[in-house]
């Protein structure tokens, strides 16, 4: 037998050895989904090439990668093209050089869930490739033999079994009851996130498209802000939140559109907001929403990074179809001089029709609910939770009560977001009172 061959061979025994041994610690996605929102001292080894790790991952795994993106084509092609035994004799040489650090990475994994978990013992380490298959049974084989006293588990149907299990979390495929959803809408400056924060304060359920997709929502939403996860990650971080969420209670969510910067909503969820039962449009009166934006876009502490004015030219310009060559002119000599307040000041006509016709506007609700008899309300400075009825043709798209909720000043001026929060969930607790009434 020519060396070729017999190396082949050997691979061919050590892969139905490890594969055989490795059933034993398998594991289904939604087991571990579970696990890692519960936090049970879980460390999830995540064994695909970089690339596929970057595109989209279970979040908080550790990549330990067995092969590199050019290694893994490597074996991919010589499998089709040659053989499974060639290819896992091509696939054993890229890898052994790496065995070392993928022990030192679990390792490490484990030390950091540990301390995580107030130096409880972290027991359970699962092992994840794309399909469950060869890479994630070897590594787990060799994790089995390195790490003595941790059970470790090959994730049954890998990473593709975990993107069905999120893309179905939700949709009415999920399994579990499902809370109802409180979407918060109002123009650009009102405070929507400020809002989202404050109500996460106080114990609330939220789901925070916009920081999970680190970006703001507008084409100055990626100011400040660390890169964008792909949409496939972002749809991840967005199922294992709803996953988590106590199904008794209300989670609120900023309203949105299809697209948050690059990353896409969730179709299933983004439907859900579009027929939310509730949605509480906040109201603000133009000096709140300027100081807001002043705040949000242009603080010291933005300011003093010195990527922060050229990326706000940038994004200025990219208006430019929009607003017209004089309108951005004029707006970058105000940022140029420093004349914050003027810039949003500028902005503010553009976006609120932007948000007038392609958010609320785009909602599949019937009608409006007034819940307490108030008249229209009006932006101002003073602070109230009021409902409005109209025979507006946006009243008639929508299927939902639509509450309106004033947003107060501190006295500072700026946005008062614990009064927000406390109104919200004043109209939230009325919303809720009026289900309950029995008709006579």
């Amino acid at each position: 037998m020519d060396p070729s061959t017999r190396n082949a061979a050997t691979m061919e025994a050590f892969a139905r050895a490890a594969t055989a041994s490795g059933t034993r610690w398998r594991t289904g996605s939604g087991a571990l989904a579970d696990a890692l929102v519960e936090r049970r001292s879980t460390t999830l080894i995540d064994v695909r090439s970089p690339g596929e790790y970057g595109k989209g991952h279970v979040p908080g795994a550790v990549n330990a990668p067995l092969f590199l993106d050019d290694e893994r084509a490597a074996v991919g092609t010589v499998y089709k093209k040659v053989g499974r035994g060639e290819a896992l004799v091509l696939g054993m040489k890229c890898a052994a050089p790496r065995l070392g650090d993928i022990v030192r990475a679990a390792e490490a994994a484990c030390a950091s869930t540990r301390a995580i978990d107030d130096g409880e013992g972290c027991d359970d380490v699962y092992v994840m490739c794309f399909r469950g298959g060869m890479r994630s049974s070897c590594v787990g084989w060799l994790l089995k033999e390195r790490l003595p006293g941790k059970r470790i588990r090959v994730i049954e149907g890998g990473y593709k079994g975990f993107r069905k299990w999120a893309l179905e979390r939700c949709g009415p495929f999920g399994g579990v009851p499902a809370p109802r959803v409180c979407v918060i809408g109002g123009r650009t400056g009102v405070g929507k996130t400020r809002a989202l924060l404050a109500l996460q304060k106080r114990g609330e359920q939220i789901i925070d498209l916009e920081g999970l997709a680190n970006h703001a929502g507008s084409a100055f939403g990626w100011v400040g802000r660390e890169p964008q996860p792909t949409s496939e990650h972002y749809s991840n971080l967005v199922a294992c939140k709803w996953h988590s969420l106590d199904p008794n209670k209300w989670v609120f969510i900023e309203d949105e559109g299809p697209h948050v910067g690059r990353c896409s909503v969730d179709p299933l969820l983004f439907e859900r907001m579009r027929n939310a039962p509730l949605v509480l449009r906040m109201l603000a009166s133009r000096s709140i929403r300027l100081h807001t934006l002043v705040q949000d876009y242009a603080t010291p502490e933005l300011r003093s990074n010195p990527e922060w004015l050229p990326t706000m030219r940038e994004s200025v310009e990219k208006l430019g179809k929009r607003l017209g060559g004089d309108r951005v002119a004029a707006i970058q000599a105000k940022l140029e001089r420093g004349d914050f307040s003027a810039v949003a000041e500028g902005l503010l006509e553009y976006y609120d029709s932007l948000y007038d016709k392609h958010l609320m506007n785009k909602r599949k609700d019937r009608r409006k609910t007034n819940l307490n008899g108030a008249s229209d309300a009006i932006e101002d400075e003073v602070g109230s939770v009021t409902s409005r009825t109209s025979d507006s043709r946006e009243d008639e798209a929508r299927s939902g009560a639509v509450v309106d909720v004033q947003c107060v000043a501190n006295p500072t001026g700026a946005l008062d977001d614990d009064a927000l929060a406390l109104d919200i969930l004043a109209a939230v607790a009325e919303f809720d009172r009026t289900l309950d009434v029995v008709p006579e």
